[in-house]
């Protein structure tokens, strides 16, 4: 289960730890139940706490935008740390995702 908030008609869900194969999929299943069953739109991810990423844990992200994109939703991304936003950086995907320096800069 994902800490959450809910700030108007957007969900912040709270990501930490280290987003590899042993809990991308775990993730990614229920960010896809929020999606689904609540009819979530508009998500912020706040990756504060998330200390590593793997090519799982961007997997998950990329099909979560995709999801909602196909419902004319959003997905913001907000408060990466320096080291994953250079894995970002360097596998160019940064343009791919809106990103966000702060949550209350992602709630705007």
């Amino acid at each position: 289960m994902l800490n959450t908030k809910k700030v108007g008609d957007k969900l912040v869900v709270y990501l930490e730890g280290r987003l590899d194969v042993s809990v991308a999929n775990d993730v990614e299943e229920e960010l896809n139940r929020i999606i689904e069953t609540e009819n979530q739109k508009h998500l912020v991810l706040n990756m504060e706490k998330v200390e590593y990423m793997s090519s799982s844990g961007f997997r998950a992200c990329i099909s979560t935008l995709r999801k909602l994109n196909a419902k004319e939703g959003t997905l913001k991304l907000c408060s990466i740390r320096p080291s994953v936003k250079r894995i970002f950086d360097v596998i160019e995907l940064t343009s791919l995702f809106d990103i966000f320096e702060t949550e209350a800069d992602a709630l705007k």
